[in-house]
């Protein structure tokens, strides 16, 4: 399943990229949960639970600034997919570009679906909260 999930993770960064949100939410669960990216430093809540919420932040997001994420590589480890990436963000009013690097781990389901993302600093970071180390 490892090629299909890394499959299902380059469709759904490249359908939002599109903003076919449609298609972006097509690989998860109804009850997906995903960690915000900035979820340390925020006051509510630290993940968004489900498609409707997801999509609700993410129209959000894109409305308040132009959003492109950039993966780096897509590393598959059992029923996840550790992507390392780039937030490009460009402010709809001062056309700044701001860059953010995060690393998304996707864990699947049996059934190809993914359940979950988990945000991290970095790919280090992701590396060893999934087992593997930093030597992948």
């Amino acid at each position: 399943m490892s090629n299909e999930n890394v499959q299902a993770v380059r469709e759904v960064i490249d359908a939002f990229n599109r903003r076919d949100f449609d298609a972006a939410m097509a690989p998860l669960r109804d009850d997906v949960t995903w960690e915000r990216f900035l979820s340390r430093a925020e006051a509510t809540s630290p993940a968004v639970r489900g498609k409707a919420e997801l999509l609700a932040v993410w129209k959000s997001q894109v409305e308040a600034v132009d959003i492109r994420v950039e993966p780096e590589e897509f590393i598959p480890v059992g029923n996840k997919v550790i992507a390392p990436m780039r937030m490009v963000a460009r402010g709809s009013g001062s056309e700044i570009d701001l860059v953010s690097v995060v690393t998304w781990v996707s864990t699947f389901d049996g059934g190809g679906l993914c359940t979950r993302v988990e945000a991290y600093e970095s790919r280090d970071e992701a590396l060893r909260a999934t087992g593997m180390g930093s030597s992948a």
